[in-house]
């Protein structure tokens, strides 16, 4: 980056941050200031007009409940009130009528004579004698009087007038006695289009206030749409449509962003609430009208809230951007002439550091500040280095006359070195091939000798591994023998198994058939138990037909009926014994046929074993045999291995002979190859040198070449400037 450049950045960050960092604490500062500001314009915009809508309702407030208590009205008696009621409303214009109501709904109006024949009560048609009185008990504002008994005076949400069929509001209070229980309701309508001009008449700074997205409302407790202005774009004003409507409206009339706000509102009892709806954000505020159950709701986007706040922001990033510009104007114009005098200077010594400079250059200087200084500088050091620049000239040439001289003198003794070097080199070559001989005669005496060794070293591992084979041949013989006197123990005893093996299977056999007898025997029991109960049963009905007979006879029977009752109860003992016989002897025969079957596997079992015992003993007899043989060989092996460790001993005798007479030539091999090898190091020595002072001549030679090139390449950059 250029040094304007960077001046000029430099100055604009130096201008810009305090700056910058000022702008964005007044934006923050005032930002908040006036974020609270803007919340606390809707809560009061909405409190002022829910003041307003209030002055409406507190003179007929007062008018109704005085009527209440006049004496005509809590005697219900419409006749001697009628007048009283009828000037009320002709002598305030905001007052339609008066309405004198009783407890089953039906009512008197001031400004409708009612049915003579039902007592002036207002009718569907007064002129019909039989028409029935109109009758208002489901009205809203007469159940919370009459049925929940609401001590306040109660202002209805808007509703058509069942007599006129036209919107009114009505106010109503309760009439009662010296009791507590309300006897009747009092009541003055009131026509929308007073209520309307208030609340058009409160709302004429809405859109300077927040734009044409707001919307503001009036709500009933009950869940009814009193009024609504939304902003109409062919008027360029705010509209009421709910209100001015001769039909009754529901909150479902409201767009979602505002029914959104006020199920927060009524959930969080909160008079001011942001929320977002989608992607945008609201505020909606609520203010409680005083004297009525009404709410006045105001929806506005958080945009128009703060749409002073983002004018602000606007202007202050204009100032911004404006500012910017302008110091970074002033900073590159500012760099550029500071940076102007120091660029001729770089490009001058760019020039001389390219080696091509005129050193007799020098820079125009006027004023007192850093750059005149620089300049003063730079002209000293254009001073200094021109002397240094032809001094080094001057010596460069000397310096070059040195170098050549150095150069001629060097040949010479590179010859005589060269003579030198050629001589050594012969005798060297001479010195390393005795050495060679000598030391191909010591490698070779040197293998002779670790063979014999190695031969006498193998003889003695074979030695004692013939003694070691030996051991382990008696040891096998003798382990050999001991095996062949268990396997015939092992024989003895398994034919003894096998017969005591083969008596237990014939033992076994005849358990069986001993059990099978007792078996059948048992099952024969069975039988002979069901005879025997066969005859307890008939005797036992024998021992009856005698107690039948005995009965008969009368008392010449007695006696025989006591002999019959004893047959009888010996019948049922033998009865009741043969059942506990029969079920033991089950149980026996079930015993009896689990002993059979565990007798059978017992035998299988024992075939099994006697087999195996066969086998057993069949593959001990051939390991036995086996043995025997095996005996025999290793008593051979036994003879060979004495035979073979007599012939190792020999062996093992020479070749220490050997050995010695191989240490002898050994040592003077070692002797002969020292001396050759002093000689042809002292040879290697003199070459080495020599050709050290060969290296030594060759490399004065190229410094002295270098040194002229220098010389040569100074002069020649000397001769660049000029002087």
């Amino acid at each position: 980056m250029k040094l304007k450049t960077r001046l000029g950045l430099m100055f604009l960050a130096i201008s810009l941050l305090p700056f910058s960092v000022s702008i964005t604490y007044i934006i923050l500062r005032s930002s908040e200031s006036l974020r609270t500001g803007a919340r606390g314009l809707l809560e009061e915009y909405t409190g002022n007009i829910a003041g307003k809508m209030n002055t409406v309702f507190s003179r007929e407030i007062g008018i109704v409940e005085g009527l209440a208590h006049t004496p005509q009205f809590r005697a219900l008696d419409w006749i001697g009130g009628a007048p009283f009621a009828r000037s009320i409303a002709a002598d305030n214009p905001t007052i339609e009528s008066v309405l004198l109501v009783r407890s089953d709904g039906t009512y008197y109006r001031s400004d409708n004579a009612g049915n003579p024949a039902r007592g002036n009560l207002v009718t569907s048609n007064n002129g019909d004698p039989g028409a029935s009185p109109l009758n208002i008990s489901t009205r809203e504002y007469f159940q919370r009087i009459m049925v929940r008994r609401t001590d306040m005076t109660v202002v209805s949400d808007p509703v058509l007038s069942r007599s006129t069929n036209r919107k009114q509001v009505v106010i109503a209070t309760r009439v009662k006695t010296a009791g507590t229980m309300p006897i009747g309701m009092c009541a003055v309508t009131m026509p929308t289009d007073t209520l309307l001009a208030t609340f058009t008449g409160s709302i004429t700074d809405l859109q300077r206030f927040f734009g044409t997205q707001a919307h503001i409302a009036i709500i009933g407790s009950s869940g009814a749409l009193i009024a609504d202005f939304i902003y109409d774009p062919e008027l360029g004003t705010y509209r009421e449509v709910a209100l001015s409507e001769p039909k009754e409206f529901t909150l479902d009339a409201l767009p979602e962003v505002m029914r959104t706000g006020i199920e927060l509102y009524r959930t969080r009892k909160e008079p001011l609430i942001g929320y977002s709806v989608g992607r945008e954000r609201h505020y909606i505020a609520v203010q409680p009208i005083v004297n009525t159950d009404w709410q006045l709701v105001l929806a506005v986007p958080e945009n128009q809230v703060y749409a002073a706040v983002i004018d602000i922001w606007g202007s202050m990033l204009t100032i911004a951007i404006v500012t910017a510009l302008v110091v970074l104007g002033i900073s590159f114009i500012t760099g550029r002439q500071i940076a102007r005098p120091l660029v001729k200077t770089a490009h001058t010594l760019k020039d001389i550091a390219e080696g091509s400079g005129d050193l007799t250059y020098r820079l125009s200087v006027s004023g007192k500040d850093e750059i005149s200084e620089v300049g003063n500088f730079f002209n000293r050091f254009i001073e200094t280095l021109h002397a240094l620049i032809s001094q080094v000239k001057h010596e460069s040439a000397q310096m070059g006359d040195v170098s050549r001289e150095l150069q001629s003198r060097s040949s010479l003794i590179k010859q005589d070195i060269e003579r030198i070097t050629a001589n050594v080199s012969d005798l060297n070559f001479q010195t390393e091939e005795q050495g060679a001989s000598v030391t191909e005669t010591s490698s070779t005496i040197h293998q002779i000798a670790k063979n014999i060794e190695s031969l006498s070293q193998q003889i003695e591992g074979q030695s004692a591994s013939v003694t070691e084979s030996s051991a382990a041949i008696q040891q096998m013989v003798s382990n050999i023998n001991s095996i062949s006197v268990n396997l015939e123990r092992a024989g003895g005893s398994f034919e003894s198994l096998f017969t005591v093996s083969s008596n237990g299977r014939e033992s076994m056999e005849r358990v069986i058939d001993l059990v099978k007898e007792v078996s059948q025997q048992s099952e024969q029991l069975l039988e002979t138990n069901e005879i025997i109960d066969t005859i307890a049963s008939q005797t036992n009905l024998l021992a009856m037909n005698a107690a039948i007979e005995a009965a008969h006879a009368g008392d010449a029977g007695k006696g025989f009926s006591v002999v019959a009752d004893e047959i009888r109860k010996l019948a049922e003992d033998s009865s009741e014994q043969s059942a506990i016989i029969e079920t033991a002897l089950n149980k026996v025969v079930e015993t009896i046929t689990t002993i059979v079957k565990a007798s059978a596997e017992a035998d299988e079992s024992f075939s099994l074993v006697t087999g195996r015992i066969r086998e057993a003993n069949g593959l001990i007899q051939e390991i036995r045999m086996a043995m025997k043989e095996q005996n025999e060989g290793s008593r051979q092996v036994l003879e060979a291995l004495d035979e073979i460790q007599n012939i190792t001993v020999q062996i093992r005798d020479g070749s220490l002979e050997m050995n010695q007479g191989a240490a002898m030539i050994l040592k003077e091999m070692s002797r002969l190859e020292g001396v050759s090898l002093k000689v042809q190091q002292s040879t290697q020595e003199i070459a080495r040198s020599s050709d050290a002072i060969s290296m030594s001549i060759e490399e004065i030679l190229e410094t002295t070449e270098r040194n002229n090139t220098m010389v040569d390449s100074l002069n020649e950059l000397t001769s660049r400037f000029k002087l």
